[in-house]
């Protein structure tokens, strides 16, 4: 009879700590990155009912019918669900959320690691990327490493945005003509005694708007060793005929130059030759030896780089210029000036073994002009703006076009989650029960994806606790109702010798 006070009372005790559990629950019904838990009960130790009587061994090497009476319950653990929260957007690049598995890295002003669901960050004044009680964001310093090799190889860092940083000048190595069609027709000037050569001898810097005069001009930007841009220009024209087919005369010339001469900023001239198709079939370029000089003795072939494309120089960077054919051997057929050229065109200085490529400029004639152009240079750029991608990468977007990746965001995993040790604040810390730990990348193998502008929800299903909460109190009541009850018994046992 005095047993059943104690286990009525292992009753009161357990589901009372159910209701702390079910209370903590609800109170962080709008936690960010919150995991509800749940106690699990177990029933404690059996006792055997005293003399069981003879018919326990009736049968043969065997026990049956052993009599038993449980002491009561305990709480035998409270789990964490690890089930994934619902996602609430927000306007703040900073706030992340992880859709599958893994946790944060963060790290307090004492070196000590935690790991969080809870993606609410913000750069602090120093640009650190800290939660709402000052840990910083852990990742892997990318913006020296442009794609950062093998993650496992770097140390971790408090992540750390400047929104100062800046990126150096890139000087342009090369041009790409790309989608452009000419139409040799189109002959607007021609020079009856350098036919080839029309527009360099038309040419005057200081006349200005030059395309006015030509058929057609392609603009660009190109930048120089010291990063400077230039506003450069390629006019075209149409020319005579050469022993291929048709032909089209070209003019590169730098026009962001102030003038005083009538060649100031010429960088190349030459001839395009096209076949009876319309396909690239030639090239003949030529450079000036000294700027500014329009005198065709002055202009002689341009040098080619090693992937066999002629090159000029702006501000004495060499720029390759790929209009689609290039020379496997990197030579001419022939050599010389301008001037030697005269009227004959056998005597231009086309490319030797050549090889044609997808992008190669076209001469069709009954198509319109197009054009498009690329170029590898870019000038000195400021942080614009950043972006954190599904894959944790967070890049800069920069004012010189650039895109940067600057700090990848890695997610821990571990063998066993329900081994961590919740610390509050949203955070958990590794133990031994949890296993090893491991770090990897959002969106590969067995981690989840990082989604910026959001943030996990708690995962506490109000409802639920709700049930729970009722079934609590009706257990408890039941077992506080079993310690008055047997309260009730003594008593009358009591009143026995009255």
């Amino acid at each position: 009879m005095l047993s059943s006070l104690y286990i009525g009372a292992t009753g009161m005790k357990s589901l009372s700590d159910g209701m702390n559990v079910t209370s903590n629950n609800l109170a962080n019904c709008s936690t960010i990155g919150f995991k509800a838990q749940m106690a699990l009960y177990s029933d404690l130790i059996y006792e055997e009912q005293a003399n069981p009587g003879e018919w326990n061994f009736n049968q043969a090497n065997s026990m049956v019918a052993v009599g038993q009476h449980g002491m009561g319950v305990r709480v035998d653990e409270i789990a964490t669900k690890f089930t994934q929260g619902g996602l609430e957007s927000t306007n703040s690049v900073t706030d992340m959320a992880i859709i599958g598995k893994g946790y944060f890295v963060v790290q307090d002003a004492y070196g000590g690691q935690f790991y969080t669901r809870a993606g609410d960050f913000n750069t602090d004044t120093d640009g650190i990327l800290r939660n709402p009680n000052g840990l910083s964001l852990m990742g892997y310093d990318l913006s020296n490493s442009q794609g950062g090799g093998e993650n496992a190889s770097k140390q971790l860092e408090a992540i750390n945005i400047d929104k100062f940083k800046s990126v150096d000048a890139k000087p342009t190595t090369s041009v790409s003509i790309t989608d452009t069609n000419l139409v040799p027709s189109s002959n607007a000037i021609e020079d009856e005694n350098a036919p080839y050569f029309s527009m360099l001898t038309d040419y005057d810097a200081r006349r200005g708007n030059a395309a006015a005069n030509y058929s057609n001009s392609q603009a660009m930007t190109l930048y120089d060793g010291e990063g400077q841009g230039h506003d450069v220009v390629i006019y075209y024209d149409g020319s005579n005929q050469t022993s291929s087919g048709s032909a089209v005369e070209f003019l590169i010339a730098d026009t962001s130059v102030t003038p005083t001469n009538a060649g100031d900023g010429l960088l190349m001239s030459g001839i395009l030759q096209f076949d009876l198709k319309g396909q690239l079939a030639g090239i003949a370029c030529y450079t000036p030896t000294e700027a500014g000089n329009k005198d065709l003795a002055n202009w002689t072939t341009a040098s080619l780089s090693e992937n066999g494309l002629p090159q000029l120089s702006l501000n004495d960077s060499a720029v390759a210029i790929d209009f689609g054919l290039s020379s496997t051997s990197g030579s001419w057929r022939s050599t010389g000036t301008a001037a030697d050229v005269g009227t004959d065109p056998s005597k231009l200085s086309f490319m030797a073994d050549t090889e044609s490529a997808n992008h190669a400029v076209t001469g069709y004639a009954s198509s319109p002009f197009v054009s498009s152009s690329m170029q590898d240079g870019y000038g000195q750029g400021t942080l614009s703006f950043y972006e954190i991608g599904s894959d944790g990468v967070i890049s800069g977007n920069f004012s010189n076009g650039q895109n940067i990746d600057l700090w990848q965001i890695p997610l821990a995993r571990f063998v066993s989650d329900d081994g961590l040790n919740r610390h509050g604040d949203n955070l958990f810390s590794a133990t031994s029960e949890a296993g090893q730990m491991d770090l990897g990348a959002p969106g590969s193998e067995n981690y989840g994806t990082v989604a910026a502008y959001k943030i996990e929800q708690s995962n506490v299903d109000v409802s639920n606790e709700m049930v729970n909460m009722i079934i609590t109190q009706r257990g408890f009541q039941s077992n506080s109702k079993v310690v008055t009850t047997s309260d009730e018994l003594l008593k009358t046992a009591i009143n026995l010798k009255r």
